[in-house]
C-alpha cells in the first residue's frame, strides 16, 4: 500500500499560534477571553516582545536515573509510543504534543535567538505542571489555551530547569489542568551553539567569495532542546510547522517547501514560511539557512497517479545546494541522488513521503551526513565529487548518499521507539546503503569492501569485554552519542545480512515492506520488524535472532575435520580477543548459519549449528580435499579451523573464491592477534595468499596484518626485527608497484585501479628506494607547476603527499600545508584538500609534529577534521604516537574548549589517540592521567580503547619469540623475505 500523510499536512499554512479548535473537552477553569488574534497570516505572535536575555546554561551532568528497562504501548489519545517511565532519562506522558508552530529569529550577530512555539498538545492525565526539555534555552512566558479560552499564563519565573544530565524544564501551573486538548504558547531567549550541535554558524565563503556564516541545525540525537523547549524523544511524534526570520539575501531551507517569503520593514531581513510537515520526530527537525545555489532533476517516486494508464508516480523534484562557487562540483551527487531515491521506492513498493528531497553541502557537520527529513545534509566531502576526485571517494559517496536517503524511510517514515534501538535505523540503513551501491556498481565489489573494513570493525569491537549488545541498554541521555558506534552500524549491517541471506532477499524484504506500512509516521521496535519478518517469511525470526542482537559478543567456531570419512565436528564458543573466556561469559548459544563449501561442493550447504556442539557430514564427503565455512562471510561469527583444514585451505588459496579468502586471512589474523594460533601461522598464510592473482581486498588485508605487526612490536622489539617486517611487506609490495606502474590503463577495473592505489603507498612504507623516488619527483613536479596537468592520477594524490613529507626534505611540511591553504591554486578537489592536511602529520621530525598539532587547533582547521590529524600521526611513525599523546595531555583543555565536552567528536580523538599504543606501562598511563577527567562523553570508548591496549600488549608478549623465529628461519631458509 502507498503511504502517505492526509494531504492538508503538506498545504495547510494557516497560523497554530492562534489557537485552534480541537474536540470541545470539559474543564474546570473559569474561562477568560482571549485577546484579538491575527489570523490573516501564517505569523506567530510574539506577545509580549522577546527581551534581549542571557541564556541558561546547564553546567553539569548528572548520572542517570531509574533502570533500564523500555516498553511500548499505544497511547490512543497521543498516538506516540509510551516508554516506560521505570527508565529516568524519559519525560512523563501527563501532557504530549501532536503539532509544534515555530517561529526563530536568530541574530548572526549577537548569536542570540528570539523564539516562540504554539504547541497543540494533550492533556493526558490532571497534572499542575508541564515538563518539556530545554537547554541553553530561557522561557519568558507560558499561557495555554482551550477552544480559545485562556486555562493559565505564567512567566519565566514560574519555570524550573533540571541543571543536570535530564535536561528538562518544568513550566509549574497556577492551578490544575484536566484531561483536554490545549494549546500551549511558549516565548523564550536562546543562543546559536558554539559547537556542531543545535543551531549553530557554519564557516563559507558567500558569492562574493567572501568568508561569511550560513545557518545550519544538527539535531540528532537529543539536540533540538537547544532550540526550542520540545518532547526531544524520538517516539513522541508530531507535525512541524516553521517560520524563519533571515538575512534577506539567504536561501532558507527545512524539511518542507517555503510557502511564503515576506520583506521585513527594517533590518535587512525576510521571513520565511514553510509548509506543515508530517509526522516526525524532534530530531529530524533541520533548517539551513545561507547564500546558496542549487541544481535539480525530477524523480518519479511520488504518489501513484490516479487514474494513470499505466500506473505512473507523481514527480518530485531533487536539489542539491551548495555556495555558489562550488555548485559545478555536485552534479555526480545529484545524478546518484536520483538514481538511489527511484531504487529505494521500487524496493520499499512505498511512494517518498515528502513533496520535495534536498540535499545540502555543509562545510561543518558534526557526521558524514544526517539525514533530516526532506533536507539531507553532507559534508562537502561527500558531495563535491569532480573529475579529479579520487575512486574510493567517489564509492565512499555513493554509499553515503545511499544510506542517507534509506533513512527517508527506515528511520524518518519508521522510527525506532527509543535510542536503545538505533540499530534498527542505522544498522539497516547500513545495509541498504551497501546493496543498492552495489545493485548500481557491481564491478566495485562492495561487499568485500565491507567485509575487509566495516565488518571487521564490529567484529573487533565486538570481541571486546567492554563492548554492547545491538540493542543497548542506554545508561543515560550522555550515553546516546556514543552508541552511534561500529556495533550499532556495522554489526547491525551484518545482522541484518546474515538474516536477508538466511531468509532469501524477496522474503526479506517482502517482511520490510510489511513493517513500513504497519508503523508509517509512528514508531517501532525490534520485536516490531522481526514479527513482519516472520509473516513474510514464515520462520521464527525472532528466536533465531534474539541472542545476536540483546547479547553481547559473537562466537568463534571450532572445526575438527575428517577428511577420511567426510564428517565433521564443530563447536562453538564466545570468541575474546584477549582469548581467555571465562566460564560465566560463554553460556550465549547463538543460532550459527554455517554456509558450508568445499572442494566438491562450490554451492553453500544450509546447515545450522544450534547448539554448543554439532557433527556434520562434509560436503563432497571424503572425496573433499578442503572445507570452508561461513560462505560470503555472510555470518557474522569467526571460524578456527583445525591445523590439518587451515593447511589444506592454504594450498588451495589459489582456487579459492575471493569472498572465502578474505574470511579465512581476517579470521587468521584475529585468532593469532587472541591466541588461538601463532602469529607464524600467518605469516606462513602470506606466503600461500601471496600465489593467488593479485586482488585488492586479499592484499589489503595482507597489508594491513603487516603494518599492525609492526605498530604492535616496534616500540618492544631491536631495529632489525622491526626491519624484517618491512622486508616482507617490500618483498609483496614492490613487484606489484612496478607491475602496476603509476598510469592507468584503459582496460583497468576499478579493482585493478585500488590495488594499484593501496600498493605504491605500501611499498613506500616498506622502503622502496624506486617508489619513493617516483613520488618525490612527481611531487616536486606538481607543486613547481600548479597550472600544469597533473603528473600523476588523482587516486595517488593522497599517497603522494604522504611520501613527499614523511620521506622527502622537511620543507615538504610547509609546501602541503600552503596547498591546503591554497587548494584552489592547486586545483585540489576537496578530498585532496583533506589529504593535504592529513600529510602534513606524516613528517618524522619532531618538531613539525609538533607544529602540524597546534595547527589543527587553529582556525585553519575545522573541528570535524581534527581527527584527520590525529589518525595520520598516530600511524605515520611508531614514535609519533608518543609526541601526540604529550601534546593531548598539555592541550587537554583546548581540545575540550573546541570540541566540547559532550560532543562525539572528543569520545573519536580520545580514541585515536590512545589505542595504538601496545605494553601495559601505556595502558596503566592512559587509565591514570583520565581517573580525575570528566568521561561521560567517552564512558564506552575509553574503556574499550584501554582494553585494546591490553590486547595488543599481550598479543607482543605471548608471541614475540615464535615471530622472531619465523623471521630468522625465514632469512637462514632462502632469501624468500628480502
Amino acid at each position: 500500500m502507498a503511504l502517505k500523510p492526509d494531504a492538508s499536512s503538506h498545504n495547510d499554512v494557516s497560523t497554530p499560534a492562534t489557537p485552534t479548535n480541537p474536540e470541545t473537552t470539559t474543564v474546570t477553569t473559569t474561562p477568560i477571553k482571549m485577546a484579538s488574534v491575527i489570523a490573516t497570516k501564517p505569523v506567530v505572535p510574539l506577545s509580549p516582545p522577546l527581551d534581549a536575555l542571557e541564556s541558561h546554561e546547564h553546567e553539569t551532568l548528572l548520572e542517570a536515573q531509574g533502570g533500564d528497562d523500555i516498553s511500548a504501548d499505544s497511547t490512543e489519545a497521543s498516538g506516540v509510543v509510551t516508554l516506560s517511565a521505570s527508565n529516568g532519562d524519559l519525560l512523563p506522558t501527563t501532557v504530549t504534543p501532536t503539532h509544534y508552530d515555530i517561529h526563530l529569529r536568530p541574530d548572526l550577530v549577537t548569536g542570540k535567538v528570539s523564539g516562540s512555539v504554539a504547541i497543540d498538545a494533550h492533556i493526558n492525565e490532571a497534572t499542575n505542571r508541564i515538563v518539556l526539555h530545554a537547554k541553553s534555552i530561557t522561557i519568558t512566558r507560558v499561557v495555554v489555551y482551550h477552544c480559545g479560552t485562556l486555562l493559565a499564563s505564567v512567566g519565566g519565573e514560574s519555570v524550573t530547569y533540571d541543571n543536570g544530565e535530564l535536561e528538562m524544564a518544568t513550566i509549574q501551573m497556577p492551578h490544575v489542568l484536566q484531561p483536554a486538548s490545549v494549546q500551549v504558547i511558549i516565548t523564550f531567549m536562546g543562543v546559536l551553539c558554539e559547537s556542531m550541535y543545535g543551531l549553530y554558524r557554519c564557516r563559507y565563503r558567500d558569492r562574493k567569495g567572501e568568508p561569511s556564516v550560513m545557518l545550519v541545525t544538527q539535531f540528532q540525537a537529543k539536540c533540538a532542546r537547544l532550540v526550542f523547549p520540545c518532547w526531544d524523544e524520538p517516539a513522541i511524534k508530531a507535525e512541524f510547522t516553521l517560520t524563519l526570520s533571515v538575512p534577506s539575501n539567504h536561501t532558507a531551507l527545512s524539511n518542507m517547501p517555503v510557502v511564503q517569503e515576506t520583506e521585513e520593514f527594517s533590518g535587512g531581513l525576510k521571513t520565511v514560511y514553510f509548509a506543515r510537515s508530517p509526522k516526525m520526530s524532534t530530531y529530524l527537525l533541520a533548517i539551513v539557512s545561507g547564500e546558496l545555489d542549487y541544481i535539480e532533476a525530477t524523480t518519479l517516486t511520488g504518489e501513484i497517479i490516479p487514474n494513470s494508464h499505466p500506473p505512473q508516480r507523481a514527480a518530485v523534484p531533487c536539489r542539491v545546494y551548495t555556495a555558489a562557487a562550488d555548485i559545478d562540483k555536485v552534479q555526480f551527487s545529484l545524478d546518484t541522488a536520483v538514481q538511489v531515491l527511484e531504487l529505494l521506492v521500487d524496493m520499499f513498493g512505498c511512494a517518498y513521503p515528502l513533496p520535495k528531497l534536498d540535499l545540502v553541502a555543509v562545510p561543518e557537520l558534526e557526521a558524514g551526513g544526517m539525514e533530516n527529513w526532506g533536507l539531507v545534509l553532507f559534508r562537502t566531502v561527500r558531495l563535491f565529487i569532480t573529475s579529479q576526485t579520487s575512486l574510493w571517494i567517489r564509492q565512499k559517496a555513493v554509499y553515503v548518499i545511499a544510506h542517507e536517503l534509506s533513512h527517508q524511510w527506515f528511520g524518518n517514515l519508521v522510527t525506532m521507539a527509543w535510542w536503545d534501538d538505533l540499530w534498527l535505523n542505522e544498522g539497516f540503513a547500513t545495509w541498504i546503503g551497501i546493496h543498492i551501491t552495489d545493485l548500481m556498481y557491481p564491478e566495485w565489489r562492495r561487499w568485500d569492501h565491507f567485509a575487509i573494513e566495516d565488518r571487521q570493525s564490529a567484529l573487533s569491537a565486538d570481541s571486546l569485554r567492554s563492548s554492547h549488545p545491538v540493542q543497548v541498554t542506554i545508561k543515560g541521555s550522555a550515553d546516546i552519542d556514543q552508541v552511534f558506534d561500529s556495533i550499532t552500524y556495522y554489526k547491525g549491517c551484518s545482522l541484518i545480512r546474515m538474516l536477508s541471506a538466511h531468509l532469501g532477499t524477496d522474503a526479506f524484504m517482502a517482511g520490510v515492506r510489511a513493517y513500513l506500512n504497519a508503523h508509517a509516521f509512528a514508531s517501532a521496535t525490534t520485536s516490531d520488524l522481526w514479527a513482519a519478518l516472520e509473516a513474510a517469511s514464515g520462520q521464527p525470526v525472532a528466536a533465531l535472532m534474539h541472542s545476536w542482537t540483546t547479547q553481547v559478543g559473537y562466537p568463534v567456531v571450532s572445526v575438527d575435520a575428517d577428511f577420511e570419512s567426510g564428517s565433521l565436528r564443530l563447536t562453538q564458543n564466545r570468541f575474546l580477543h584477549s582469548g581467555s573466556v571465562a566460564p560465566d561469559e560463554d553460556r550465549v548459544l547463538w543460532w550459527v548459519p554455517l554456509g558450508m563449501v568445499s572442494s566438491e561442493c562450490a554451492q553453500p550447504v544450509p546447515a545450522v549449528l544450534h547448539d554448543r556442539s554439532g557433527s556434520f557430514e562434509i560436503p563432497g564427503s571424503s572425496r573433499a580435499t578442503w572445507i570452508k565455512l561461513n560462505h560470503n562471510n555472510a555470518g557474522l561469527y569467526r571460524v578456527r579451523y583445525s591445523r590439518d583444514a587451515l593447511r589444506r585451505l592454504a594450498a588451495s588459496a589459489s582456487v579459492l573464491r575471493t569472498a572465502d579468502a578474505v574470511g579465512i586471512l581476517n579470521d587468521a589474523v584475529a585468532l593469532a592477534i587472541s591466541g588461538h594460533v601463532p602469529t607464524s601461522a600467518v605469516l606462513d598464510m602470506v606466503a600461500a595468499f601471496q600465489a593467488r592473482p593479485p586482488e585488492f581486498v586479499v592484499w589489503q588485508i595482507l597489508g594491513a596484518f603487516l603494518e599492525s605487526l609492526h605498530q604492535t612490536w616496534a616500540d618492544r622489539s631491536p631495529p632489525a626485527l622491526r626491519e624484517h617486517i618491512r622486508a616482507l611487506a617490500r618483498a609483496l609490495f614492490a613487484p606489484q608497484a612496478a607491475a602496476l606502474g603509476w598510469a592507468h590503463r584503459p582496460d583497468d577495473s576499478p579493482l585493478v585501479a585500488r590495488l594499484r592505489a593501496i600498493s605504491i603507498p605500501r611499498a613506500a612504507w616498506a622502503g622502496d628506494a624506486l617508489v619513493i623516488a617516483q613520488a618525490l619527483a612527481h611531487f616536486e613536479r606538481f607543486y613547481a607547476a600548479p597550472a600544469e596537468p597533473k603528473p600523476f592520477h588523482h587516486d595517488f594524490t593522497a599517497s603522494v603527499f604522504e611520501i613527499a613529507v614523511r620521506c622527502g626534505p622537511v620543507a615538504n611540511h610547509a609546501r602541503v600545508r600552503d596547498m591546503y591553504e591554497h587548494s584552489a591554486r592547486w586545483q585540489l578537489s576537496e578530498d585532496h584538500r583533506m589529504a593535504a592536511l592529513g600529510a602534513m602529520a606524516c613528517s618524522c621530525d619532531p618538531d613539525c609534529m609538533w607544529q602540524t598539532l597546534d595547527y589543527a587547533l587553529s582556525d585553519q582547521v575545522l573541528p570535524q577534521d581534527l581527527n584527520i590529524v590525529m589518525g595520520f600521526m598516530v600511524t605515520a611513525d611508531h614514535r609519533s604516537k608518543h609526541v601526540l599523546w604529550r601534546w593531548f595531555k598539555l592541550n587537554y583543555q583546548l581540545l575540550v574548549a573546541r570540541l566540547g565536552e559532550a560532543s562525539a567528536l572528543l569520545g573519536h580523538v580520545v580514541s585515536t589517540v590512545v589505542a595504538d599504543f601496545a605494553s601495559p606501562e601505556m595502558a596503566d598511563d592512559v587509565e591514570m592521567w583520565f581517573a580525575d577527567k570528566h568521561t561521560a562523553a567517552f564512558d564506552r570508548t575509553l574503556p574499550q580503547s584501554l582494553e585494546f591496549i591490553r590486547v595488543r600488549a599481550a598479543w607482543f608478549e605471548r608471541d614475540q619469540d615464535d615471530v622472531r623465529q619465523w623471521f630468522d628461519d625465514a632469512y637462514a631458509a632462502s632469501d624468500r623475505v628480502m
